[in-house]
């Protein structure tokens, strides 16, 4: 508005001066040296007028006449950019819609015009990654490392393409500069940490996890779940060097972070026993029975105390189911365990829950132990001939064992990370379901069926010794409060059962020292 206000005062200045010329009237005459020039007045007014401007304005003047080279060059300037951001903006939409080589030209129109390395670093990157140009690519993205606003966009191309030659260490570096960078960036947390898998380095692939939960990139149970589980591997690792007390500090922080994690109960309680601390031994194989019921608990329990009488295993056994009694590996275990205790009726009464619908085939074989005790082994053919037809029972870790390789331990942080379990279900059909008739005719007893004849030898040989054969586990296990008072003690004082000095191992039936549960390498 200003400039408009001057510029109409300048008009009615000019005006003013141009009316007042055209009143003046007569001549001048100017005389130098010898020659005479006669003008007329107004114009030698106007003429001086125009001197008086000039001179006062001269400083603009030459100003605006230096500067017009470098008016000319930065229009030119700005025209090559405005060129080339042109062709960065086509570029990037031929890459966009996948045509290699319109992205090719506009990228090389948009480096000769642009003068923005960093746009146009990317734009050749993206264009020749596009191409299958894998050279010309890596050349483009490690130009980009080269400015800060760039790297990390660099090492992200710099690390896919060391992916897809197959080079893990390269690939390696580059995510890990990329995490040092962004740490809360999920594609490089998860990057070194799928490395760190690949490479069997569990403890790095804890610290990832650690920082990367700091950024808040590793939320949520899934990763939790993960951590336990490398926790654990590190901590099979540490109790294959001999190193317990690591193994147990790690399995017991797994623990804490996933109750249900088998391999870290069995690795934690077998570190306990080793130390002599036998009560908390089961504490740890009970919780983690309450918390998922898996039958290596007890393959495990029966290993550590195995040096005990079988009716303190058997009331032990049945101190376990009782911590979850409604679960079908609860109803199992008791089950397996009054059959060994004589009780096969008991056995099957426990057992007949899970029998109706699919059962399983360690159903079915535990059925066929059964009927063979109470009614013979031609009574016991049709159960196992179900149980042979059964899909197997792929249950990792059933013996109490978890010896893993590098590769199975890695499989099972994924599995368990992802989906709460050790292995993946098998791809076999379910079991065909019993109807309620067939199961009917099974459990009936077979005509003329009797039990098999006791061995007369072994009734003499074993008159007299009442602990070998107790007749109700359940007696056995009115007694753990006086077992668990013991077991406190032993711990207390280093003593065992029978009075000896317990140094960390048990006396054993044999004079050997109880198995140690494996984990993984």
């Amino acid at each position: 508005m200003i400039r408009i206000l001057i510029y109409i005062l300048l008009v009615i200045a000019a005006a003013g001066i141009i009316t007042f010329l055209a009143d003046v009237s007569g001549f001048a005459v100017i005389r130098w040296e010898g020659t005479q020039v006669e003008l007329p007045t107004a114009l030698l007014a106007g003429l001086g007028i125009i001197a008086a401007l000039t001179f006062f304005f001269s400083g603009q003047i030459v100003s605006w006449t230096v500067g017009l080279p470098a008016r000319l060059r930065r229009r030119a300037e700005d025209n090559a950019r405005a060129r080339g951001m042109m062709a960065l903006t086509r570029g990037l939409e031929a890459v966009a819609a996948g045509d290699a080589a319109d992205a090719q030209r506009h990228a090389r129109a948009a480096t000769k015009n642009l003068d923005e390395p960093a746009l146009t670093r990317l734009l050749t990157a993206q264009a020749a990654q596009l191409a299958g140009d894998r050279v010309t690519a890596e050349a483009a993205y490690a130009g980009m490392l080269e400015a800060p606003e760039t790297e990390f966009l660099g090492l992200r191309g710099l690390y896919l393409h060391a992916l897809a030659s197959g080079d893990q260490e390269e690939a390696r570096a580059f995510a890990e500069r990329a995490f040092e960078l962004r740490p809360g960036t999920s594609w490089a947390f998860e990057s070194v940490l799928s490395l760190g898998l690949e490479r069997g380095a569990w403890g790095d692939a804890i610290d990832a996890i650690t920082r990367a939960r700091q950024n808040g990139a590793a939320d949520g149970p899934a990763f939790k779940r993960i951590e336990s589980a490398l926790l654990t591997a590190q901590a099979f690792a540490a109790s294959e060097s001999d190193d317990h007390d690591t193994a147990l500090k790690d399995a017991e922080a797994a623990l804490k972070k996933a109750p249900s994690l088998t391999p870290a109960a069995a690795i934690a309680a077998e570190s306990e026993v080793r130390a002599g601390r036998r009560s908390r031994a089961v504490k740890i194989l009970g919780d983690a029975w309450a918390a998922e019921p898996h039958p290596g608990l007890a393959a495990v329990m029966r290993r550590i105390f195995e040096h005990e009488r079988d009716e303190r295993i058997a009331g032990r056994l049945m101190k376990l189911a009782e911590k979850k009694p409604e679960h079908p590996e609860s109803q199992l275990l008791l089950a397996q365990v009054q059959l060994e205790g004589g009780q096969a009726d008991a056995a099957q009464e426990t057992l007949a829950p899970l029998i109706k619908g699919r059962a399983s085939r360690r159903v079915l074989s535990l059925m066929a132990d059964i009927t063979e005790t109470r009614y013979g082994a031609d009574a016991a053919g049709p159960w196992r001939t179900k149980a042979a037809n059964a899909p197997l029972d792929i249950i990792p870790g059933q013996d109490g064992d978890f010896q893993y390789t590098t590769e199975g331990w890695r499989r099972l942080i994924r599995e368990f990370g992802e989906h709460a379990r050790l292995a993946p279900p098998p791809l076999e059909v379910e079991a065909p379901e019993l109807d309620i008739d067939e199961v009917r005719a099974l459990l009936a007893p077979p005509p003329e069926a009797a039990k098999p004849e006791p061995d007369k030898e072994s009734d003499e040989g074993d008159e007299g010794d009442n602990d070998s054969h107790p007749a109700s586990l359940h007696a056995v296990a009115e007694n753990d409060a006086t077992m668990a008072s013991a077991d406190t003690k032993a711990d207390d004082t280093g003593t065992g059962d029978t009075g000896k000095e317990d140094t960390g191992t048990e006396d054993t039936k044999n004079g050997d020292e109880p198995k140690p549960v494996a984990a993984a390498s």
